[in-house]
């Protein structure tokens, strides 16, 4: 355990979210935190964690708090370029050194940013997809320019379709219907792909093998793949975990979240206990390796 710095959270003012410093003087790496379909400001602790570790950290809210989307519905990308731009200018900044963290949606969210902002150097996305996925309609989940970004569209057929367990108690498992949704879709996936070419620096990526929300394993390979047809010239990473799920970043021993409340129902997210802690352990430490090399502190 490395010796943790006093973080000192305060509401941001110019987007909405949470910055936190370290307690330590002079110019430091920043990161922004993307959380994922929850909505609010739900990776807030995220930014603790960050700042106890050196980095100047915002958790950046882009939808189900106010003054924002109610819905995971059209994003505007420029939600994040706001708060980039406003952790830039802090005097404990160097805005050469800000790096972008997303888990799930706010993993996509993050892939798409950083390819359209070329002032992040260092990207790390948890369970994501490198392409974008419809939103919480029949839309796209972002935009960039006011202009819908393309999209792959999740076919919702619950009570007759792909969702497994739905309206019978047990657990709901959406893997299925996103995975049937890459199968019969999968032409658009081309075009709903993020220009990760862009990106200027390193993309790290990471996947539970039992992911029960989507096929983060299948999504991050696309996403790898693409950088290496591209020579994308920076060293990207990927990294799976067996026996984890989709919230593995999450597990702890006393909650390992094989499953969890969605609202009125019970999502299965997958892994095991003993995977899901194993896989949050080793992520932690892939992650802030990652970003040292990357960004510095």
């Amino acid at each position: 355990m490395p010796n943790l710095l006093a973080a000192i959270c305060t509401a941001a003012t110019a987007f909405v979210g949470t910055i936190c410093t370290p307690g330590t003087p002079g110019t430091h790496a920043a990161v922004l935190v993307l959380g994922g379909s929850g909505g609010g400001d739900g990776l807030a602790p995220f930014a603790t964690r960050f700042a106890q570790r050196g980095y100047v950290a915002a958790s950046v809210a882009y939808f189900g708090a106010p003054g924002l989307p109610d819905a995971l519905d059209e994003i505007p990308v420029e939600t994040v370029e706001k708060a980039l731009a406003a952790v830039a200018q802090r005097p404990d900044v160097d805005p050469s050194r800000i790096g972008l963290f997303g888990d799930s949606k706010g993993g996509e969210l993050a892939l798409l940013a950083a390819s359209t902002y070329p002032q992040f150097r260092a990207v790390v996305a948890v369970v994501p997809s490198p392409f974008a996925w419809s939103g919480a309609s029949l839309g796209s989940s972002w935009t960039v320019g006011g202009k819908p970004v393309p999209y792959v569209q999740l076919e919702r057929r619950p009570r007759g379709g792909p969702f497994r367990g739905f309206g019978n108690g047990t657990p709901v498992e959406s893997r299925r219907a996103y995975d049937a949704s890459m199968r019969l879709h999968r032409s658009a996936i081309p075009a709903a792909t993020f220009h990760l070419e862009n990106v200027r620096g390193p993309i790290l990526l990471l996947a539970g093998d039992d992911d029960g929300v989507w096929d983060s394993p299948a999504q991050c390979a696309i996403g790898i793949a693409y950088l290496h047809a591209r020579a994308h010239p920076y060293a990207d990473e990927y990294v799976h975990y067996p026996n984890a799920g989709h919230a593995f970043l999450f597990a702890t021993p006393a909650r390992p979240l094989v499953e969890g409340a969605r609202g009125t129902l019970t999502v299965r997210f997958g892994g095991t206990p003993a995977g899901n802690v194993a896989a949050h352990d080793a992520a932690w430490t892939k992650i802030d390796d990652f970003l040292t090399r990357a960004l510095g502190a």
